[in-house]
């Protein structure tokens, strides 16, 4: 679950012009006590493009149970319960419009892996995203999978079905910038993919 501040007055919950964290991910989702997971945070903000924010940026707590260590690859999550639990992390974003701060879960337990990283297609086909105006375009994650959920993004059009599969993009003729889309399954693992796009005059 993702709980935002800072982020007042979003008119659209595709939109990318707006300061916003769009996923957390652990990696590895669930651990086995004394190991270690990688924590990564995907935001957007006027800005900059959709990225990962700068470790330094980045503040996370947890209650007992958890430990915390920030390197030069990132910040690492280390469990240092021995039994099967799942623990609420809080993650805390510093960004030039505004603090913002989301919440995610790690399981304590037996280990489990992230979905692999959603391959777009555009039209039903896995190209580069220049996209024609004057119609809409679909936009597809391949292969489906009904096990996870979906969440779109997009700073060159419109988007309609944001939270399935597949979505419509009403493009915004002559734009250049990003789609976006997050994949989550049920036992907290998370993927996205960032792609450049282009809507032709």
């Amino acid at each position: 679950m993702l709980i935002l501040a800072g982020c007042a007055d979003v008119p659209q919950p595709f939109d990318l012009d707006h300061p916003r964290v769009m996923a957390v991910r652990i990696d590895p989702p669930s651990i086995a006590f004394g190991e270690s997971a990688r924590v990564d945070v995907l935001i957007t903000d006027p800005t900059a493009l959709p990225h990962v924010a700068d470790p330094a940026t980045v503040t996370i707590s947890a209650p007992g149970g958890m430990t915390f260590e920030r390197d030069a690859q990132g910040w690492r999550v280390i469990a240092a319960a021995m039994v099967d639990v799942i623990v609420p992390i809080a993650v805390t974003v510093e960004t030039s419009g505004g603090v913002l701060v989301a919440e995610k879960s790690i399981a304590i337990g037996a280990p489990a892996a992230n979905p692999a990283a959603p391959v777009i297609t555009l039209d039903g086909e896995v190209r580069e995203l220049t996209i024609a105006s004057g119609r809409d375009a679909l936009l597809a994650v391949t292969p489906s999978d009904p096990l996870l959920s979906y969440r779109w993004f997009s700073s060159v059009g419109d988007l309609t079905g944001y939270t399935r599969a597949e979505a419509s993009l009403e493009p915004l003729r002559g734009t250049i910038g990003t789609i976006v889309v997050v994949v989550r399954d049920q036992a907290g693992g998370t993927a996205w993919t960032i792609a450049p796009a282009e809507v032709l005059p």
